[in-house]
């Protein structure tokens, strides 16, 4: 059989594993598999697996892509489905595949989660939106990317009864709340809240137990910065959760592991201060990304998943503060089994998106419930990727390679690949747009620059105040090193990156115009100053900076691609949503106008309707005409067949 590579016509092929959950005896999974319909529409499907006889089957479909839960027998799934009116709870009895409502809800819900008796659900509802009028603010994050206007829409923490189907909100209904947790005796709920009157210009999000009873709250967090995700300890006496220990940013710290006593009695202590590595996959509220630590069988140590060096690393870490140990590599978050012996992960892998797996935490041993692409083995895919050091004065920087296949006679163009953040990070698994790119005869360096996540606190730090210089460095620095190891033609350059990785593609045109023969940057920002005025708030641009545009001009002025854009000589493709909320529109237009202006060969593709994430979670025919547009540029552009100028 003659293999092909990889095109982006086929990312409608694709499907997706989400969310998987452990039932409580341990003996099946549920999982969330996301796909495209016959008409190029999202859908998602309820898949179970029964570990024992490893069957499995679609239970449910036209379900919301969110994550599912057992109830606490194992009897019943819970998980949510749009209606015409919002979107509906719904009870699947597991045994007979019988469904039925639980309760209607108006506004937009997420993470349902039931308590210990089985009784109630608490989930996260966003309110629906207001009636059209004049929108008057008087605070900051009235937007949301993904979202859109809120005003003085909340996320709210509801709980229903399930007998009668009454739905209760808890809490001072002028703030936001999120990620509830019950109590292993149904009595009380953490989350995650705030009560400071400036909640909209700083980044603090306490952890608070609230007695349902006596309507008691309780803060468990000093309000020094940002909280997520609280959890149980077994026996109720304590709640950890994750912490990034910095008021002045939701983005650019680590997210540590931290546990404190259930009643408020003494301060947090932060478990996993000394291995100085992060959560993998969260983000500030409002966003959702991660999942809850999970404690241990005894309550003796945490499970939490962490960003190393671009890896997926399972720790767990002790509560008594004597350190962490590797569980396993390259998963997801757990979700564990009543006594905690076994867990529902995402298996990640370089040659297949994440796939559902079930880990015997006892042996070591993982498994794989389902191949939900095997059509995969038709394409020809890179080799798994090498990991190689980009030396700087004073320490390195990492990239990882996906080589072309091989066969290819001459030395392959070279594309160089920025994250987004700046604190993110690339690791050995799959991307779509990697895959593409290296199948169609490329060498595809991803690289994680100083200031990228998984690299320890002081390397994220040194890009704080400082966007684009040593960033700029380690990319010029990866070009020249792949150059001297005879892996790439370094004379055939091409750079691309979404959101911070667009801005870095746009530092690399301006400040090394003569290394990048083409350039895509995507969801970018190009003028720090309207950055920061125009994002959604949500993120913290002007603190990262070290301080608004009006106090320090001369830095937003000197970090600013716009301020550079006549050094400009390579071809631009730019592609932006045009409902992004966190690099807004206009910084695509600034780009756009400027490169115009100087008649340099520039192309601007608008995608209405799409958000900051678009090559991700977009319409069908946006990704996949977005991945063509960057394959079909590059191949124009880096093997002679240039286009001409417009």
């Amino acid at each position: 059989m003659v293999r092909m590579p990889l095109a982006p016509e086929d990312y409608r092929r694709l499907q997706q594993a989400l969310h998987p959950v452990m039932a409580p005896a341990g003996d099946r999974l549920c999982y969330v598999r996301s796909r495209f319909d016959a008409a190029g529409e999202r859908s998602a499907d309820l898949v179970l697996a029964d570990l024992h006889g490893e069957r499995c089957g679609m239970i449910a479909e036209g379900v919301a892509e969110d994550r599912p839960a057992f109830s606490p027998d194992g009897s019943h799934l819970a998980f949510l489905r749009p209606s015409p009116t919002g979107h509906e709870l719904r009870l699947l009895e597991v045994s007979s595949g019988a469904e039925r409502t639980a309760a209607a809800l108006a506004g937009v819900p997420r993470m349902p989660t039931w308590s210990p008796d089985g009784r109630h659900i608490a989930l996260e509802v966003l309110d629906p939106p207001a009636k059209p009028g004049p929108r008057v603010l008087r605070h900051l994050r009235y937007n949301v990317n993904g979202v859109g206007y809120i005003g003085d829409r909340r996320w709210r923490v509801m709980v229903v009864d399930l007998s009668t189907g009454e739905v209760q909100a808890l809490g001072d209904q002028m703030f936001h709340h999120f990620f509830p947790a019950w109590s292993p005796d149904g009595a009380r709920i953490a989350l995650v809240t705030t009560r400071r009157a400036t909640w909209d210009i700083e980044w603090i999000w306490d952890v608070y137990t609230v007695d349902l009873a006596s309507d008691c709250w309780t803060r468990l967090t000093a309000s020094d910065g940002v909280a997520m995700y609280p959890a149980w300890s077994p026996d109720g006496g304590r709640v950890a959760f994750l912490h990034n220990h910095r008021p002045w940013t939701g983005t650019t710290a680590d997210y540590h592991l931290v546990e404190a006593p259930a009643d408020g009695s003494a301060p947090a202590r932060c478990l996993s201060h000394a291995l100085d590595r992060g959560a993998a996959d969260v983000y500030e509220p409002p966003l959702v990304g991660g999942a809850p630590p999970v404690y241990a069988q005894g309550g003796d140590a945490v499970l939490w998943l962490a960003s190393d060096r671009g890896r997926r690393v399972l720790y767990e870490t002790a509560c008594d503060g004597s350190g962490s140990r590797r569980v396993v590599e390259h998963v997801g978050w757990p979700s564990l089994d009543a006594r905690r012996g076994r867990a529902a992960v995402l298996r990640y892998r370089p040659d297949r998106p994440p796939e559902a797996a079930w880990f015997d935490i006892a042996k070591g041993q993982i498994k794989v419930v389902a191949d939900d692409n095997p059509w995969l083995l038709e394409r020809t895919l890179s080799a798994p990727p090498t990991m190689i050091s980009v030396p700087y004065p004073g320490g390195e920087s990492e990239a990882v390679v996906w080589r072309p296949s091989p066969g290819q006679s001459a030395l392959p163009p070279t594309i160089v690949q920025f994250h987004g953040g700046p604190h993110g990070a690339f690791g050995p698994y799959f991307n779509f747009a990697e895959q593409v790119l290296a199948g169609h005869g490329y060498l595809v360096a991803s690289l994680n620059y100083r200031g990228s996540a998984g690299y320890g606190q002081a390397f994220a730090d040194l890009v704080h105040a400082n966007w684009g210089p040593q960033e700029g460095e380690d990319g010029i620095r990866l070009i020249g090193r792949l150059g001297e190891e005879g892996w790439a033609d370094t004379s055939r350059v091409g750079v691309y990156g979404i959101s911070y990785g667009g801005f870095m593609t746009n530092w690399m045109v301006t400040h090394y115009p003569g290394a990048v023969q083409a350039a895509v940057p995507i969801s970018t920002v190009t003028s720090l100053i309207t950055s920061a005025y125009g994002v959604d708030h949500w993120e913290s641009i002007a603190t990262d900076m070290g301080g608004p545009p009006y106090a320090i001009p001369g830095y937003y002025h000197d970090h600013s691609p716009a301020s550079h854009l006549d050094r400009v000589e390579a071809p631009v493709l730019i592609l932006h949503g045009e409902e992004d909320m966190t690099c807004p529109l206009i910084e695509a237009e600034i780009l756009f106008a400027a490169l115009r202006w100087r008649e340099r060969e520039v192309e601007f593709v608008r995608y209405p309707g799409e958000s900051h994430s678009f090559m991700r979670i977009g319409r069908l025919d946006t990704i996949v005409d977005a991945h063509r547009r960057l394959l079909d540029w590059f191949d124009g552009h880096l093997k002679g067949e240039a286009q001409a100028g417009v």
